[in-house]
């Protein structure tokens, strides 16, 4: 009898095992095309044109209008906002911030520049000709990256997954907030932001790596990812730091990017549409919707039962089992006497 027992143990241990690596099967596939639904792809970017930038610059943020760059430098001491002329690179005019500013970001809003400071919680408004500050409004947090869309919405970015929505009425007011997700993960260290108009995403950088990122503002998506380091060890040197400056210019459809203390500015062609990131949420969604539902995993595991060959030995062993203990007669008991004369 303990004979027969083990022997029933093995087949339904067998037939656990094969339940088992059925769904394991399921939830390695499913989990397979999820991440392809959202695959990244990873460009090199080829340089167009180059512009020599001031090497002592520590470039927080880049913007573009009418010809001219517009950029905004950091440090305690060395904190600045400048206008750039983009065929020589010189600094046409510049204004010095107090000591007591990190200046970060900068973005063109209005006809006016914004300009963020890291840790002051302030923010400050310039006369885009004259570079005379205007005024200024509150940062909940720390300031690093900012960007203004067609829809005049404004977009905030803090060093962490997630940007913040700004009312472009009132500065100071928080409205929204976006998760990134790279790969189904959320990304962190998010830094220099830019809006292209013409292209409805949202550029970053990612700060202490070389690359930029392009994000679905409805999603958080990360669509492409450009991959800088090629361009830095061609042509920029030790004292380059991180990557960090983003501009279009909506003219030509490009983009100049610099960094931190980098020798050049690079013209660069970085284009991805919305409707990149669109494609790639409709398969999400397709490929991900009701994945672990209790039907469909039946419906599989029995189809695979009876689709994979080496299922019918296994099957045919459990149902032997089963019938014969149900039809063989047990074994006639023994008394007493029996026992004791053996």
């Amino acid at each position: 009898m303990r004979g027969q027992g083990r022997g029933h143990k093995s087949v339904l241990l067998l037939f656990f095992v094969f339940l088992f690596s059925s769904f394991s099967g399921i939830v390695s596939s499913d989990s397979t095309t999820d991440s392809e639904s959202n695959h990244v792809e990873i460009i090199f970017p080829e340089v167009i044109e180059i512009l020599p930038h001031d090497s002592s610059a520590f470039t927080q943020g880049l913007a573009f209008l009418d010809g001219k760059l517009y950029e905004s430098t950091g440090l305690y001491g060395e904190s600045s906002l400048r206008i750039v002329n983009i065929t020589t690179g010189e600094i046409e005019q510049i204004t010095n911030l107090s000591e007591t500013y990190f200046a970060e970001g900068i973005s063109i809003s209005n006809n006016s520049i914004i300009q963020l400071t890291w840790r002051e919680n302030i923010g400050f408004i310039y006369n885009i000709s004259t570079l005379e500050n205007i005024g200024n409004f509150s940062i909940n947090g720390e300031g690093w990256g900012i960007c203004t869309t067609q829809s005049g919405n404004i977009w905030l970015s803090d060093g962490s997954f997630q940007l913040s929505q700004i009312d472009q009425g009132n500065l100071s007011s928080s409205i929204d907030t976006l998760t990134i997700y790279y790969d189904n993960l959320p990304i962190n260290r998010l830094n220099e932001l830019e809006c292209p108009f013409d292209s409805g995403l949202i550029y970053s950088n990612v700060w202490l790596e070389d690359k930029i990122i392009a994000i679905s503002p409805s999603s958080g998506y990360v669509c492409s990812e450009y991959d800088f380091s090629e361009i830095r060890q061609q042509f920029e040197n030790n004292e380059s730091r991180e990557l960090n400056g983003i501009a279009y210019d909506n003219d030509k459809s490009l983009f100049w990017i610099t960094g931190k203390n980098w020798s050049n500015y690079y013209l660069v062609d970085l284009q991805a549409h919305s409707e990149d990131c669109q494609i790639s949420e409709e398969l999400d969604n397709c490929c991900t919707k009701d994945t672990f539902s209790p039907l469909r995993l039946l419906l599989v595991i029995i189809v695979g039962i009876f689709l994979m060959p080496f299922s019918w030995p296994i099957f045919g062993m459990i149902f032997y089992k089963i019938f014969r203990r149900q039809t063989q007669q047990p074994p006639p008991p023994r008394n007493i006497e029996e026992l004791s004369e053996e």
